[in-house]
């Protein structure tokens, strides 16, 4: 599951406009954040790379996205030991649940507003 929207609401009182304001902190900034990551990474600019995938991993948590926030991590602890062995693979990945995310969001904000 890569959306945990009770959970998510629960973190935030259950605040349903509040939970709309994180969707817009999350489509303005996560592309912003992605675009650094990957240029990073293909730098091999570890802390760049850290400080890019840890604001990120803060940003999908925030929005109860488990599987998006884990591989943000994955990739934090890559540019906090500066291995970039599995990083592409786990950018790909990364990439693959963030379209799932953005799927499952235009469903629920539409869910949530009604």
């Amino acid at each position: 599951m890569t959306l945990d929207l009770d959970g998510a609401l629960a973190r935030l009182g259950n605040d349903l406009s509040l939970f709309q304001e994180f969707i817009g902190f999350y489509e303005e900034d996560c592309p912003r954040l992605v675009a650094n990551l990957r240029s990073a990474l293909l730098a091999r600019d570890a802390e760049a790379v850290h400080h890019a995938a840890h604001a990120l991993r803060g940003l999908v948590a925030s929005l109860g996205a488990q599987d998006v926030s884990s591989l943000a991590g994955a990739l934090e602890k890559m540019g906090r030991s500066q291995d970039f062995s599995e990083a592409e693979a786990t950018f790909s990945n990364l990439e693959l649940e963030i379209q799932r995310l953005n799927a499952q969001l235009l469903v629920h904000r539409s869910a949530v507003l009604k």
